[in-house]
């Protein structure tokens, strides 16, 4: 067993085991994530990577940067032995950031919304699932799809913009969305 998890992180892992095998870890960091903010005395830096309320938003954090610092960390491991595309890396860790929000949101509202479900179990759920098809469908992008310094420039707009969104919502969340019902977007207490 310990042979076969470090033979999956060595730097001559090929990269479908490196994306794949984020699909549990990330999970479980964005699992443990959830209360770093309570735990960390309230501390903005670290409301900036957890959640500081309940909202659905602040929520999207407990995947977004978990997924980002996986692909990150990736690359500098595999990318000496492995040859891999800069290009399509970053592309691909965009098409999770993107995907997977889409998929917990979609997930979320139908259960909640549509069926008037509320359950503890189907949101853990929904991240695992949003981390899953997000994860596999970035390999897919990476290993099929050929991009260019075009889809490279975007993407890294993209990730900046998504980064910047989510530091600067924390702190000054839109009045979007919110009403009794859903809570999109809530204010963040300080004491």
């Amino acid at each position: 067993m310990c042979r076969n998890l470090f033979f999956i992180t060595s730097r001559n892992t090929p990269p479908k085991h490196w994306v794949l095998l984020g699909i549990p870890i990330i999970f479980i960091i964005g699992f443990f994530m959830h209360n770093i903010y309570e735990w960390s005395g309230k501390s903005i830096i670290v409301g900036i990577f957890g959640p500081v309320n309940e909202s659905v938003w602040e929520h999207l954090k407990l995947s977004f940067w978990p997924i980002l610092i996986w692909w990150i960390a990736g690359y500098f491991i595999l990318s000496n032995s492995n040859k891999i595309s800069i290009n399509q890396w970053v592309v691909s860790c965009t098409v999770a950031e993107l995907v997977c929000p889409l998929v917990v949101l979609c997930f979320y509202y139908t259960y909640t919304g549509a069926f008037g479900i509320e359950s503890l179990i189907l949101d853990i759920f929904s991240l695992l699932l949003g981390i899953a098809v997000a994860q596999v469908l970035a390999l897919h992008v990476y290993k099929y799809a050929r991009s260019n310094l075009n889809f490279l420039c975007i993407s890294v707009a993209i990730l900046i913009l998504l980064t910047a969104t989510f530091t600067v919502f924390t702190f000054a969340p839109p009045l979007i969305f919110h009403c009794s019902r859903i809570r999109w977007l809530e204010y963040m207490e300080y004491d």
